[in-house]
């Protein structure tokens, strides 16, 4: 894979969520943290609401953030170029048009009023506008993924033919598999070479595993949401994808990965959305270990044994919880060592109870171990010297 464009979407399909209200300076601390993160774009502006955006990109347009921000507009709707030229007159760096493409979303005749014929004609009026009025542009097809390759090759080559530099291929109803994503890339880009951004949803849980194989086919990006947050069952979560790139794959993304976690963080507490205890890579339990022979690796400096990277990557904290109904002994005995202390059997049976009572709800760190040890173990007078 070569370089990767990872765009942000937590300020538009995190925002779909119900119940889901930020606040101008709100929104601006999840712009600035991943303005931080070296996050290259981030997606602002959902349909119908392109207006709400303008305070934001403003704002980070004026702090001379070097993020670039985007919004959508529909294509299909009478206020397309009137959505346009609110966009030339703004702080947004690009607008993307959007079009139904399959089947399933044109049937609804008297709410889209535009038949498949019809499409790239759509698409030739919305981009000459966007042209002159001076906006950058790119392409959103949504229902990508239950839609004929043949139509989409057709609209991309007229969308490039009329100034569109990149489409965004949207699994909008999740239901693509890493097969079905990788077979619809390479063919649009055997055929096509306008950039694509692949957009996936979660609805089976697979939005992470397209995404991965969208890009791995040669999407030139992917659309990701912190927390895989976004409507229905999410999106594609950005510190899943990113660290799966970077760990998984070896490719440098250029995001901070030391401030995963606290982006993560930031998400959930001003969304008010909590996250899975074990959601993958951000979960509070993805970096706690109970069972003995995943204690003994972590502590003994073993890590990667029973971990497919370390917490601090991304600023997060390993813990521990001895709550099984099992012998910890011997998971104990690196941190003993470590302190070079040697507990007696009624120690050892106080440290185990205190660590089962105090780590039952959310684990314990190292620390918490070693201190609660050294307040247990009572000192040993040294044996006298022989001389």
């Amino acid at each position: 894979m070569k370089s990767l464009l990872i765009r942000d979407s937590t300020l538009r399909e995190g925002m779909e969520l119900p119940g889901v209200e930020l606040s101008l300076a709100q929104k601006l601390k999840i712009a600035l943290m991943l303005e931080e993160m070296q996050v290259p774009e981030i997606e602002i502006g959902m349909p119908y609401g392109i207006r709400d955006c303008l305070p934001l990109a403003a704002s980070i347009k004026s702090r001379g953030l070097r993020v670039r921000t985007s919004a959508l507009v529909l294509a299909y709707r009478a206020s397309c170029r009137e959505d346009i030229d609110v966009a030339a007159a703004s702080s947004l760096d690009r607008v993307e048009l959007l079009i139904p493409t399959s089947d399933t979303l044109l049937n609804l005749k008297d709410y889209y009023k535009i038949s498949k014929d019809g499409l790239p004609g759509l698409l030739r009026d919305g981009l000459a506008h966007a042209e002159k009025r001076r906006v950058q542009v790119g392409l959103g097809f949504v229902d990508a993924t239950r839609t004929d390759l043949d139509l989409l090759v057709r609209l991309m080559r007229e969308g490039q033919k009329a100034g569109a530099d990149r489409v965004i291929l949207y699994d909008t109803t999740g239901v693509a598999t890493p097969e079905l994503m990788t077979a619809m890339v390479s063919g649009a880009k055997r055929k096509c070479s306008l950039p694509i951004v692949v957009h996936c949803h979660n609805d089976f849980g697979l939005a992470t595993a397209n995404t991965l194989a969208g890009l791995a086919a040669g999407a030139a990006g992917a659309d990701v949401v912190t927390n895989g947050l976004g409507d229905r069952g999410g999106n594609a979560a950005l510190e899943e994808v990113v660290l799966a790139l970077e760990v998984l794959h070896g490719v440098r993304t250029g995001i901070r990965l030391e401030k995963v976690s606290a982006l993560s963080r930031l998400v959930e507490d001003l969304s008010g959305i909590d996250k899975c205890r074990v959601k993958a890579v951000v979960g509070e339990f993805t970096f706690l270990h109970s069972p003995v022979q995943h204690i003994r690796n972590a502590a003994s400096g073993n890590r990667r044994g029973f971990e497919a990277f370390e917490p601090e990557a991304i600023g997060a904290v390993r813990k521990f919880a001895f709550t099984l109904p099992v012998d910890y002994t011997d998971a104990l005995e690196p941190f003993c060592r470590k302190l070079g202390v040697d507990p007696t059997k009624r120690e050892l049976a106080a440290i185990l109870r205190a660590l089962r009572a105090a780590s039952r709800e959310r684990g314990v760190s190292e620390a918490e171990i070693l201190a609660l040890i050294r307040k247990t173990v009572r000192p040993r007078p040294s044996s006298p010297s022989r001389g």
